[in-house]
């Protein structure tokens, strides 16, 4: 027994102040630092927008991060599982890096052509309305730098520079609140300031973020295969993160086409609070990925794996917390305006509570068994039953229905990711 003990002792203690611990710290500070200034910026917003406008803004900042997600394709986590290896041979890798950045450049202008062409059909299927066509225009523009300032961070993951992510990661939440303080200190807040205001944030951040990463590996020549080495690892691991994409971000924009602004804006107002769970637990398994393509033994990945289980569960543990405590957090935070969000959030939070705990087998399906199909697989479900569900429940409870979608959403993922990878896992070590 006393072994036992003094096992766990020792993994909790070695969790707390090794390497990929400290690493973690320096990403989750600067991804806290970014929630936090992301926090603030909403409760501003909240206090100084209706329920409806915020309702839209937030289905615009949906619009956004699905989009700019989508044109990932795989391309940022693949970084994590080449780079690594590669740093012993630079020119290798800046010329991979460089292929990288040329496919994720070509998909960002892509993009910013078909949101300048098709904003009015856009405007008209999401709002029902072509009066929001020029605010589709500029999160257009927004979506643009956004997955490039993405690729940024994606690279500086992979080449393990965590201090200089978690600087990132802060700068635009601070760039964000600082323009709207500005903007509060002269004018009245409206719906379309706000959106020029965060198309002003991702202009700022994607400049800084090359300013740190720096260009040198496009004097590099391009390595002829390494597109199709890249594209081969990205294609199941682009799709679950698409798909991933679309049922993390169909709530908000189904929510408002179904239904309306103000229901919208009451389940924006739960799931702006929570985000910083999907945040924290990016930042996690960013850490882990270096980690986990590298490891070569099973007692070294016996030892990796117990420590994420640890740091997991300690995650998991603050969601019970929050939910005691949501009626008095955010009607303190937002005002009565925000009580109808109270029993969202509560529901919001058990969904989390299962997305936080898929987080050891997520990883070691992507980075350890090189499963990324197994991610893909669950994404195909997860997306089903969230638009389906989506669909049944919104029309019948409103805000609540979103949140019914992603709690049975995240539960399955949970569930058949764990198993699936314990499956693999086995065969993996006979």
């Amino acid at each position: 027994m006393d072994n036992f003990k003094n096992r766990y002792r020792k993994a909790f203690l070695t969790l707390m102040f090794s390497a990929t611990a400290r690493n973690t710290y320096a990403v989750f500070t600067g991804n806290f630092l970014s929630a936090f200034f992301a926090f603030i910026f909403t409760v501003i917003l909240v206090r100084n927008l209706s329920v409806a406008d915020f309702g839209y803004f937030s289905a615009f900042i949906s619009l956004m991060i699905l989009v700019s997600d989508l044109s990932d394709i795989g391309i940022g986590s693949s970084l994590s599982s080449f780079l690594p290896p590669m740093e012993e041979k630079p020119n290798r890798l800046l010329s991979f890096l460089k292929t990288s950045f040329l496919l994720q450049f070509a998909i960002s202008l892509a993009v910013l052509v078909f949101m300048m062409f098709l904003a009015p059909a856009i405007s008209q299927i999401l709002f029902h309305n072509l009066d929001f066509a020029m605010h589709v225009r500029l999160i257009g523009l927004a979506i643009s730098f956004t997955i490039m300032s993405n690729f940024a961070l994606f690279t500086l993951v992979a080449r393990q520079r965590f201090v200089q992510n978690a600087v990132l990661s802060a700068v635009g939440g601070i760039i964000r609140l600082i323009l709207l303080l500005i903007l509060l200190s002269a004018f009245s807040l409206t719906l379309i300031k706000t959106v020029q205001i965060q198309l002003i944030s991702q202009l700022l951040l994607v400049t800084f973020a090359f300013a740190m990463v720096k260009f040198n590996f496009l004097k590099v020549k391009v390595t002829p295969g390494d597109l199709k080495k890249l594209l081969s690892f990205t294609v199941f691991l682009g799709i679950a993160r698409g798909l991933t994409a679309l049922s993390s971000r169909l709530d908000v924009l189904m929510i408002i086409s179904i239904k309306n602004a103000t229901e919208a804006g009451i389940y924006s107002i739960a799931a702006r609070v929570i985000s910083i769970y999907p945040l924290l637990s990016g930042s996690f398994s960013a850490v882990l990925a270096p980690k986990l393509s590298k490891i070569k033994t099973k007692p070294e990945f016996n030892s990796f794996l117990l420590k994420i289980i640890l740091a997991t569960f300690l995650l998991t543990l603050s969601t019970v917390g929050m939910i005691l405590i949501a009626q008095p957090f955010l009607t303190v935070l937002f005002g009565q305006k925000a009580a109808p969000a109270v029993p969202v959030f509560r529901l919001l939070l058990v969904a989390m509570l299962f997305f936080v705990a898929s987080v050891p087998a997520v990883s070691l399906s992507i980075y350890y068994l090189k499963k990324p199909q197994i991610l893909t697989v669950n994404a195909v479900l997860q997306l089903i039953v969230v638009f389906f569900g989506n669909l049944y429940f919104i029309p019948k409870f409103g805000s609540f229905g979103a949140a019914y979608s992603l709690i049975l959403s995240y539960g399955l993922t949970l569930v058949l990711t764990s198993m699936m990878a314990y499956i693999t896992l086995r065969r993996k070590n006979g």
